[in-house]
């Protein structure tokens, strides 16, 4: 009972104090700060004085403490640089990979990796690196460095190395912290020192990313670095031949084997169709795609740049510590303070050099006072230290010197050996002392010409360091690429009408035309409800589809022509529209909306051509006019929601078309893409030209028939040989190898333009053993001809061939033999 007194007194004593333990909420959020500023602070974001990461400076430190001139291990280096980072050799050996890959500050030996095909470096016992004579001039000047103390207190390290270029910007960064991250693009040597230049003449300056891997960048957007930017870097892609790809150049922190990996995952989605992908990469990169028959190169490059790695896109983020803090600034900022440092250090290092050589000027004349006036002789009596620096000092009081003479400067004096004495050359002294004076003169103006200097100083580094170091990324900008334009149509849409059912997984249903899978779908239902959406492997929409269609959203011109009937009044409305700005999936209604509406007719036309309908209306209904004629062309075009014209207040039984009118839009201009085989929307593939209602074109097929067709139609699967519009007197040319008589034959003959998608059989049946090889619809044709001279084909020579002394005939003619030698090639001559 006493103790416990005792002890309560002692813990409420006027001594005492009562510790308060903080809630945990509280010491949370203090552990989390100091996590945090330290991952910012000493891991991952650089600063804005080097340009250096703590691990980066630490490594560089390392190196110049034990830099002989020869290679180190690596595994040594980091050994070093153990005593400064108080992280695991992994990351150390990680950290000088990375710097020895951009070869600018330290030169390697051994097997480093390779950061295009993403090969790793060998271990750290095996390759070797030294400081390269560049880091050496730019990174160390120990007089200037500002030192700390290493995290154990044992050693000191820089706390910022003097770097006298824009580093940062030349190497670029990659950092993420907590709740931060920094990304500087790496930037052209020879461009960094051609700004810093301009920049001290007051010259507007600009800047752009330049990456190791070549390939071209699109910096419309770049905005100098800031967030918010953005920077598409594309691979250089080469048309080897009409079969082949040949990638030479990739992108920017992509690799020739995930750059494969994105073209194969690619073509597995349908996205692109290739034959094959192969990797020829040596001492250069050579990646070869091997096409498809039919395919277009500039369509596959296209795809190549939307769905693969080919191209990829950067946000620069700028971000650097300043005085203790993270700061985001512009590449044009951070160029502006590195210059700025760059005078600053290098008018320290020039001030330094001015004081040492002051003071050998100081001491070469105060020993060359001290000899040729035979001072020493004066002391040879001194009994004393005092007596003896006295009488030197004595003698010396006449001179004039830039400072006071202190007592070091006076043992110094006194340390002189008698050999030097004995054999001093006052006509060499007085030629040192001008070389300090002149070396003194040079710098004194130097430092009174501090801009001109720091300019001369990069023109230097210019000079010595800038040959191989051009930009290897072309700068350009790019056009966009819209994907329905390039993707391959390999998917087939269907659609099951009755239980309102569309995708193209719905096989055996009705086949509406070819698609993608990443196509929109427009289907409207017979109650007048409407909907687009992305396609599917199967989607119900409603029962009773009556239209369904691939949707394009940019296809301003297509019109619709609809006529339904009310299902509270029985009315029956007409109304022309377009279908533009949607939300995809929400259900639209075509109708008002009343419950029982219908539609009784529903029609498009890609021009917006006007159509004429016969509109027969109920047997019982109470008008003696049945049936009579309406003119879509009578009604303006207005938007989806329109209520539409009244056509009639009788019950309508049926409508039907009677014609087309002319288009109410103009022409249509047709394009079409050799890669997919359809009609594709302005601006992809080739342009055919302007169509309206009454124009017509022709197909030739590789599989041997023709076909003319309406402008809106959609050309089956297969290789077409040639598409063009068709004219009143077509006249075509083919050149086909007959497989039987193993020969070459040409013929011409003109075209049946009366039948619309009859197809004609080039040949003189379908069993014969043909192949096309040539369908030309010029006026005045002529061909090249390349043939082997003798049976052994070790000469080709090649002639031309006028067509038009052939002879026109029916198609139904077997044709003209072409040569009677053994032909290598058939080629269109253009003179």
């Amino acid at each position: 009972m006493n103790e416990t007194s005792d002890s309560a007194n002692r813990a409420n004593g006027p001594d005492e104090q009562t510790i308060e333990v903080p809630p945990m909420e509280q010491m949370y959020e203090q552990w989390f700060l100091e996590y945090a500023s330290y991952v910012i602070l000493e891991r991952a974001v650089p600063a804005i004085e080097d340009g250096l990461k703590p691990v980066q400076r630490r490594i560089l430190h390392a190196m110049h403490l034990i830099d002989d001139g020869r290679y180190n291990k690596v595994a040594n280096i980091v050994g070093q640089t153990m005593q400064y980072h108080p992280h695991g050799d992994a990351s150390i050996t990680e950290a000088i990979v990375a710097i020895g890959q951009k070869e600018l500050l330290i030169d390697t030996q051994g097997n480093w990796g390779d950061l295009r095909t993403g090969d790793s470096a060998a271990a750290a016992r095996y390759i070797e690196a030294r400081l390269a004579p560049f880091g050496k001039e730019i990174l160390y000047s120990p007089q200037i460095t500002t030192w700390q103390l290493s995290y154990d207190g044992r050693k000191k390290e820089p706390r910022t190395l003097p770097v006298k270029f824009p580093l940062l910007l030349a190497q670029g960064v990659e950092g993420i912290a907590v709740g931060l991250a920094t990304k500087i693009l790496p930037h052209n040597f020879i461009e960094l020192v051609e700004a810093a230049i301009a920049l001290l003449n007051g010259e507007p300056v600009s800047l752009f990313p330049d990456f190791s891997t070549g390939g071209f960048a699109d910096c419309t957007h770049y905005h100098a670095g800031k967030r918010g930017g953005k920077v598409r870097v594309r691979a250089r892609i080469a048309v080897q031949d009409q079969h082949t790809l040949a990638i030479t150049q990739i992108p920017y922190g992509t690799t020739t084997t995930s750059l494969i990996d994105s073209i194969l995952k690619a073509h597995e989605k349908g996205k692109i169709k290739i034959k094959n992908v192969v990797d020829n990469t040596a001492e250069n990169i050579e990646i070869l795609i091997s096409l498809l028959p039919g395919q277009l190169p500039e369509t596959v490059i296209d795809a190549l740049y939307l769905f693969t790695d080919c191209e990829v896109s950067y946000a620069p983020n700028a971000c650097v510590i300043q005085d203790e803090k993270p700061v985001f600034i512009t590449v044009h900022e951070l160029l502006a303070y590195t210059v700025a440092r760059t005078t600053d250090l290098l008018e320290q290092e020039l001030l330094l050099e001015q004081q040492a050589l002051k003071e050998k000027l100081f001491f070469a004349r105060l020993e060359k006072i001290f000899i040729e006036n035979r001072i020493y002789r004066e002391i040879e009596g001194c009994t004393t230290w005092e007596e003896l620096l006295k009488t030197i000092a004595h003698h010396l009081q006449p001179y004039d010197f830039y400072r006071p003479i202190v007592e070091e400067d006076l043992i110094r004096l006194t340390e002189i050996k008698i050999k030097r004495i004995s054999q001093y050359d006052s006509l060499r002294a007085q030629e040192t002392l001008a070389q300090f004076q002149t070396h003194l003169a040079r710098t004194t103006h130097h430092l009174q010409h501090l801009k001109d200097y720091t300019i001369a100083w990069y023109s230097g580094l210019l000079q010595k360091y800038g040959k191989g170091r051009e930009r290897k990324t072309i700068l350009t900008s790019f056009d966009p690429i819209e994907p329905h334009a390039v993707v391959v149509k390999d998917y087939r849409l269907y659609v099951n009408r009755k239980e309102g059912f569309i995708g193209y997984g719905l096989k055996g249903e009705e086949c509406v035309e070819a698609c993608s899978d990443i196509d929109d779908v427009i289907a409207v239902c017979k109650d007048g409800k409407y909907v687009i959406t992305k396609i599917a492997d199967k989607l119900f929409i409603g029962k009773d589809i009556i239209y369904v269609s691939i949707y394009d959203k940019k296809d301003n011109k297509r019109v619709y022509q609809l006529i339904y009937v009310d299902g509270a009044t029985g009315i029956a409305f007409a109304k022309r529209f377009q279908v533009l700005a949607v939300t995809r999936d929400k259900t639209y209604d075509l109708t008002l909306g009343t419950p029982g509406s219908r539609v009784a007719y529903l029609s498009t036309h890609p021009n917006g051509a006007a159509e004429t309908v016969i509109v027969l209306l109920s047997p019982i209904s109470r008008t003696a006019k049945k049936k009579f004629e309406f003119n879509f062309a009578d009604l303006s075009i207005k938007g989806r929601a329109a209520k539409g014209n009244i056509l009639t207040k009788h019950a309508i039984y049926k409508v039907q078309r009677k014609g087309q009118s002319r288009a109410t839009l103009g022409k249509v201009e047709l394009w079409y893409d050799a890669a997919t085989g359809q009609i594709t929307p302005p601006g992809q593939g080739k342009l055919l030209g302007f169509f309206g209602p009454t124009d017509k074109l022709l197909l030739v097929f590789q599989d041997g028939y023709y076909l003319v067709a309406a402008f809106s139609f959609q050309p089956p699967p297969g290789h077409i040989t040639l598409i063009e519009p068709l004219s009143d007197t077509h006249l075509l040319s083919v050149v086909y190898y007959n497989c039987v008589h193993q020969n070459y034959f040409v013929k011409r003959f003109r075209v049946d333009i009366r039948a619309l998608d009859k197809r004609y059989n080039l040949f003189l049946s379908e069993s014969d053993a043909c192949i096309v090889k040539l369908v030309t619809a010029a006026a005045t044709p002529k061909l090249q001809l390349h043939y082997l001279v003798d049976p052994n084909g070790n000469e080709e020579r090649s002639i031309i061939y006028d067509l038009e002394k052939v002879a026109v005939k029916t198609i139904k003619a077997k044709g003209t033999l072409l040569s009677k030698y053994r032909i290598t090639r058939v080629d269109v001559w253009n003179a």
